[in-house]
């Protein structure tokens, strides 16, 4: 697992990379977006958001020449090993913590669990959003996991059910170590 592999690992290297540049890249978009909705394109905050954008977007640019674009996709769609905190700790609003799944970036919020699913994980994806909204994945008291994604149900209604169904979601939170 690349995770635990050493930081210097050139595998892992690539992988952390192509992975913080993807969310770097989608923050940014987000950002525009978000400073255009509100303020409008000729606004000079929506006009920093640009830039910011059109930076991200070189850097991933010189990621791609770097490692090559079927690299970037191969890492991309690898479990994350990395995630990134957006807010200071200390602060009113407590800490946005995102992380990259199957080349998307989703805002892992840690939720209040219950007797029956003591860990729960709401996942919203950032850009572009989800239609029908965020996707709940948890574990079971009895140690079983689930997803409210499309994946996740699929497997179960499929009836060949494997042992443990990970979909997407479910796989990255596993990999970092959160569920």
């Amino acid at each position: 697992m690349l995770l635990h592999r050493d930081p210097s690992d050139p595998a892992r290297r690539a992988v952390e990379l192509a992975q913080r540049g993807r969310m770097i890249l989608d923050v940014a978009t987000a950002d525009l977006e978000a400073a255009e909705q509100r303020l409008g394109p000729f606004h000079a905050t929506s006009w920093h958001f640009r830039q910011a954008l059109a930076e991200a977007g070189r850097s991933w640019d010189r990621l791609r020449a770097e490692f090559g674009g079927p690299a970037l996709e191969s890492a991309l769609s690898q479990p994350p090993i990395t995630f990134l905190t957006l807010g200071a700790e200390d602060g009113e609003l407590p800490p946005v913590v995102l992380i990259p799944i199957a080349g998307r970036t989703y805002r892992a919020e840690k939720i209040a669990g219950t007797p029956l699913a003591p860990t729960q994980w709401r996942l919203t994806r950032l850009s572009p959003p989800l239609e029908h909204g965020p996707y709940y994945a948890c574990r079971l008291r009895d140690g079983s996991t689930q997803c409210d994604c499309a994946e996740w149900t699929y497997q179960v209604a499929d009836g060949a059910r494997p042992a443990r169904p990970l979909c997407k979601h479910l796989a990255a939170l596993a990999a970092l170590g959160w569920l």
